[in-house]
């Protein structure tokens, strides 16, 4: 597995991605991605459980469990110029 440069993803003192507040272990292997924040909630709604809520400007990120398959939801700003 390939690693990103210090000098591109900036990291908080806790370990969580700077401009999102997100540690790796609150990633589910299955991320949806959405472009407006507000349809986060209407998706997460559908979980089982949700473990992690995180808000961050237009980022908004929940993380939970569907029928025992955790699940990322994560708003991205829209247009393909917010997405990294």
């Amino acid at each position: 597995m390939s690693t990103i440069p210090e000098s591109e993803l900036i990291l908080n003192a806790d370990g969580s991605i700077y401009h999102l507040g997100l540690l790796p272990e609150q990633l589910a292997d299955l991320v949806l991605t959405v472009g407006d924040p507000d349809r986060v909630p209407l998706i997460s709604k559908y979980f089982d459980r949700i473990e992690v809520k995180i808000q961050r400007r237009e980022f908004v990120i929940h993380t939970g469990y569907f029928k025992n398959k955790r699940i990322t939801v994560m708003s991205t700003g829209m247009g393909t110029d917010n997405i990294d």
